[in-house]
């Protein structure tokens, strides 16, 4: 027997305002989610092999491939059969949104940002000492002693315990003035002592990998693009409630 709640009355289909929303913390997820289906809402439908591969992906997720646990699962949600597919279609409506909205601006994102993405490997020794600096390289130039054992025992950052041995590493990784120097560095190429801030290195390029505009780079970029784009809406969406909460207060 279901034990009534005296004084409780629950509207057939519940709403829910802004405040409450906040309050519960889903405000947010709220719009991402309102924006993405406001966004897609024109694009044209998966084709029916997309959709049932959206839809069998979803279910896998959720772990509602039996019939009656899917069944269960929309009924307590107050979900139908419709609403699961919007759910399933909608990440992959929102990739094909991304990736038409942001391609024309794919190579300019890529250049702009290609020291993240580009790789490096590279050899370090850094001391304090500059005349010990020059001793060190001279050994190295000379062969009379390996990177990797002068870096054991004498480097003072954290190179030493690699033998000195850096990456590999995007290239945005290094300080600028030696992400540079790696920049117009040939493999195996050993630098005489540089003054660094207040160190002295003595860096040698391993290799230098850069990256390519693939078509996966372009749907990573593309993807990120409208991942930014959201969170700005997202973020405008929520500085309107926060204000028009500050309004109600004062």
């Amino acid at each position: 027997m279901k034990e009534a709640f005296s004084g409780l009355s629950v509207p057939e289909k519940l709403t829910f305002g802004d405040a409450e929303l906040a309050r519960a913390g889903l405000l947010e997820a709220a719009w991402r989610h309102r924006l993405m289906a406001e966004a897609t809402q024109a694009s044209p439908p998966l084709e029916a092999t997309e959709a049932a591969q959206a839809l069998a992906a979803l279910l896998e997720q959720l772990q509602l491939q039996d019939p009656n646990r899917r069944e269960s699962w929309l009924q307590d949600r107050s979900l139908s059969e419709a609403d699961l597919q919007a759910m399933a279609e909608l990440p992959q409506r929102w990739q094909g949104w991304c990736i038409k909205k942001f391609s024309a601006l794919v190579e300019t994102e890529f250049l702009r940002r290609k020291g993240e993405f580009d790789q490096v490997t590279y050899s370090l020794l850094r001391l304090k000492d500059g005349e010990l600096a020059a001793e060190l390289h001279q050994q190295l130039r000379e062969g009379e002693a390996s990177f990797a054992e002068l870096a054991g025992r004498y480097s003072e950052g954290p190179e030493q315990r690699s033998g000195g041995l850096v990456g590999p590493v995007p290239l945005s990784t290094p300080h600028p003035a030696l992400a540079r120097l790696l920049q117009i560095s040939q493999p195996g190429q050993l630098w005489p002592p540089k003054q660094l801030e207040s160190w002295w290195i003595i860096v040698r390029l391993e290799e230098l990998r850069g990256a390519q505009l693939d078509e996966p780079m372009a749907r990573r970029l593309m993807l990120e693009q409208g991942e930014d784009w959201l969170r700005g809406q997202v973020r405008e969406q929520m500085t309107v409630h926060n204000s028009a909460k500050d309004l109600l207060v004062g």
